[in-house]
Order: C-alpha cells, then sequence, then structure tokens
C-alpha cells in the first residue's frame, strides 16, 4: 500500500534553510553535533510516521547542511530512510516491506505555521 502525506514549510524558513543546503551555516547557526536545523514529524494514518530532517555536517563551518527522511513504526523504531539530499522540497520515499511511504514537503505561500495535510 502506498502512503502519502504533506509538509508545507513557510516560504522564509525554506529560504533559509535552502540557503543552509547550498552554503555552509556556520556554528552559531547550529545547536550542536546531531541536533537537526530543521525536524519535523508527519503521521500516517497507521501511526507509521516520517521526520524530515535538514542537518548540519560535523564541521558547519566548512560543509553545508544535508535533508532525509526518516521513517518510524508508531513505538519509535526506526524502520528507514531516505538517501540524503542537498534540498528540503521534494518528496521523501522509504518503503517499508510492501508499503510505501512518501511525503512531499512544499513551500508555504505565507510565513507562519507549518502545515501538515
Amino acid at each position: 500500500m502506498n502512503y502519502t502525506g504533506t509538509i508545507s514549510v513557510p516560504i522564509d524558513e525554506v529560504a533559509r534553510l535552502e540557503r543552509f543546503c547550498q552554503e555552509p551555516p556556520g556554528r552559531k547557526t547550529c545547536n550542536g553535533r546531531d541536533v537537526p536545523l530543521f525536524d519535523q514529524e508527519y503521521t500516517f494514518p497507521n501511526g507509521v510516521r516520517m521526520a524530515i530532517q535538514v542537518c548540519p555536517s560535523t564541521d558547519p563551518d566548512i560543509d553545508p547542511c544535508w535533508t532525509q527522511g526518516v521513517l518510524f513504526d508508531r513505538h519509535g523504531f526506526e524502520l528507514g530512510c531516505t538517501e540524503v539530499d542537498v534540498s528540503l522540497l521534494g518528496e521523501y520515499h522509504v518503503p517499508d516491506g510492501d508499503d510505501t511511504y512518501v511525503v512531499e514537503v512544499r513551500r508555504s505561500r505565507m510565513k507562519g505555521d507549518y502545515a501538515h495535510d
């Protein structure tokens, strides 16, 4: 079965995060090692959830950020993840057995809150 969902990210946040995926964000921007700069989850109707993340490199003064989608079961166990990418926007696909989970990240037309469809 295919499960799909959408996360809409405010335009100002997309611009900031896309910039960090193209150029180093710097240590002052990061909250510590292994702490994503963006981490939003989409929960599917069956309780499985996908975290969409923008992650800093081990040296954020030199290297840009990267993105990933991580799939978790309803108990929080990791089921799989996407390949890393260099853009927040687009589709994140993670298969799990006969199921495929897809979250599309879109740019919202407004500043402000995140939306999940």
